[in-house]
């Protein structure tokens, strides 16, 4: 990135800060006028039965939308001081409805700033933190759904006529593409029980009968839970296994140091503190001589360790990898690579045929672990 480009960055940063501040402003007073309009009932004169029905009809807005300005109207009128939070953005629309359903005179000093800043997410966990359900069903439930526009219930015809099979997830696969009425709702009931609703296949169905037969002589009568606890440990092993080119000793380290989180620094002095897609980054690239030590390691997000490599090698090298590029037509990183780890030394290997360019590189392969009793 060049000077010209940063000072645009921070240009727009800037401009688009004070917009946002404006959005928070109008918000505030958007929701301070409409609960005095739910006081005054005043939606009656316009021919609405209730608050809600004026926003959806009179202003026009989605359901959802009405929904949650609804509970924001009702929870300022109940309580002015979460105006001032929403002003400046510390709370949200979706965080403001899930307060409105656990808050009460004598907790709202208490409760308020533990939602602020959260996510829908994290605030519904809160909430049921705060107020768990009394009865939390432990049941599984398997139902059958339609998929846009025929069904897909093995023996039952559809009004169309006809009957049609699922989308198909063969045994071994982890992703298939996804039809608009496969989701994953995740609905906490307590601080530590969530329940999850989940689309599956038949296949799916079947596996999971077969997993739980062999599986009944180390764990007998194991619920589903149990039984897919396991097979994704099992699953993170063969992660960890197959991700291994830094030592497990380092890999722990770093984890540990940056608290799981992706440690890319941001322009206002932070770090980017994703929690998905985490890989293991050398600060000093192994193709420039870095080690992988605890100091040159660091935890990165895909993003940003796709965009470590383009400072690197740069962006016409790995849109190649990126984008619309063919990896096998890609230029190989000709520098010396680094050492597996502090105190191995790759070996010097005779050339190998290379199927990139079809002729000869010299590229080294990366030295095998030595046999290490006790290695964790």
């Amino acid at each position: 990135m060049n000077d010209t480009d940063l000072a645009a960055a921070r240009t727009f940063h800037s401009r688009l800060v004070a917009l946002l501040r404006v959005e928070f402003a109008s918000l505030g007073a958007f929701l301070e006028a409409l609960a005095e309009f739910d006081r005054r009932k005043l939606f009656r004169d316009l021919g609405h039965a209730n608050l809600f029905a004026y926003l959806h009809k009179g202003l026009r807005l989605s359901r959802g939308a009405a929904h949650y300005r609804c509970a924001a109207a009702w929870l300022v009128q109940r309580f002015p001081e979460v105006l001032d939070p929403i002003r400046d953005g510390r709370l949200c629309f979706t965080t403001v409805a899930v307060l409105a359903s656990v808050v009460t005179e004598g907790s709202l000093a208490a409760v308020l700033p533990r939602f602020y800043g959260l996510s829908k997410k994290e605030a519904l966990e809160l909430a049921a933190e705060l107020k768990p359900r009394t009865v939390v069903p432990t049941r599984t439930v398997v139902t059958r759904v339609e998929a846009a526009g025929s069904p897909v219930v093995e023996g039952v015809e559809s009004p169309r006529g006809g009957v049609t099979e699922p989308p198909k997830v063969h045994p071994g696969e982890l992703w298939a593409p996804r039809t608009e009425g496969e989701r994953t709702t995740i609905e906490p009931m307590t601080a530590t029980a969530s329940r999850m609703h989940v689309t599956v296949s038949r296949e799916f169905l079947v596996l999971l009968k077969k997993a739980k037969a062999g599986q009944s002589h180390v764990q007998p009568g194991a619920s589903d839970e149990e039984l897919l606890t396991a097979a994704l440990e099992l699953l993170i092993e063969k992660q960890t296994r197959r991700k291994a080119c830094v030592p497990a000793k380092v890999k722990r380290e770093v984890v540990k140091r940056d608290q799981g989180k992706c440690q890319w620094n941001l322009a206002d002095g932070g770090v980017c503190g994703a929690t998905v897609r985490l890989e293991i980054d050398h600060v000093v690239p192994r193709g420039k001589g870095g080690r992988s030590t605890v100091e040159n390691c660091r935890i990165l997000c895909r993003a940003h360790d796709i965009e470590a490599a383009r400072q690197v090698y740069g962006d016409a090298h790995m849109d190649l990898f990126t984008r619309c590029g063919t990896p096998g037509d890609a230029p190989l990183a000709r520098e010396e690579v680094a050492a597996y780890g502090v105190g191995f030394r790759t070996p010097k290997l005779p050339d190998v045929p290379s199927r990139r360019i079809g002729a000869f590189s010299t590229r080294p392969r990366a030295a095998p672990l030595p046999a290490l009793k006790n290695w964790r």
